[in-house]
Order: C-alpha cells, then structure tokens, then sequence
C-alpha cells in the first residue's frame, strides 16, 4: 500500500524514434556532410575547367574493371591517354576515373590538365557527374530525415 503523500515519480522512457534528437542530429551531420563532399568535387572540377589546359588525348589502351556486386554487374573503363603538354613532352597517363563502356583503343578524349601538372588531369565532359549527383540526392535525404526525426521528436514531447 502506497502512502497518500507519497506519489510515483514519472520516468521519460527512451524515445522509440530511433533515439531521439541525437539520431536526428547524425543524419543532419551526414547529409550536410555528403553535399559538403559534392560541392567540393564540383568546385575542383570546374576550378580546373577555369584554370587548366584543354586538349585532346588519344586512348592507348583500356583497362577494364569488372566489379560484380550481388545484384548487378559493371564493367568500368580506365583509359590510359597519351597526349603532348605545352612544354612539348609526350605524356601517356592512366586516368583514374571510368569514361564509360564503349571505350576502345583509338579513341578521342577532350581532358584537361592543370598547368605543370599533366598528372591532374580530368575529362572536359565527365561521364562519372552521375556519381556525384547521387551523392547529392543521398546528402540531401539524409539532412531531410534527420530534419523529420527531430521534428516528430518535438511534436511527439509538446502532445506529452
């Protein structure tokens, strides 16, 4: 039997919402995180539009990548180029991004490559943007469940 003065102190139970404002935070911090990511590859990739050299190099040879996931296959296409800097040097260089299947020795790319330093060198008209737009909608979901955790969080505490 319970005293009449005595009254049972009431216990906030953990947040069923996936741990509440902490969760919410995380995924914020994540999304903001992976668009921080994008823009950044973007602004790389256009300051070297802006700055760098144009011009066009021949494939000299593909190396093809065969990653197999569980539900579907790729095959990712590394060219390596040969084109002549502006100091006259030929340079044959492996670039580090796929340029799409299809690509055969032969072939014409449009890169550029920042000045006195061929090894920095990217496509005029990447394939791989697709990549990078991925990464924004995934940062962009991200920040949006985050901003709906701690939403219902508030509005799950006001109703209480």
């Amino acid at each position: 039997m319970s005293h009449p003065l005595i009254r049972p102190v009431r216990r906030k139970t953990h947040d069923p919402l996936f741990g509440g404002h902490a969760m919410g935070i995380i995924f914020i911090c994540v999304g903001i995180l992976l668009i921080g990511v994008n823009f950044y590859n973007q602004s790389q990739h256009q300051h070297l539009l802006d700055t760098g050299i144009k011009t066009e190099a021949t494939v000299v040879r593909v190396i093809e990548d065969d990653s197999r996931s569980r539900r579907r296959s790729h095959t990712h296409c590394y060219p390596v180029v040969r084109f002549t800097d502006t100091a006259g040097q030929e340079q044959i260089i492996e670039m580090t991004i796929s340029a799409g299947p299809g690509l055969k020795k032969g072939d014409s790319l449009s890169i550029v490559y920042a000045p006195g330093n061929p090894e920095k060198m990217d496509l005029v008209h990447p394939q791989h943007t697709s990549g990078t737009l991925v990464l924004a909608i995934v940062g962009g979901i991200c920040t949006l469940v985050g901003l709906g955790i701690i939403g219902a969080n508030i509005h799950q505490s006001r109703k209480a």
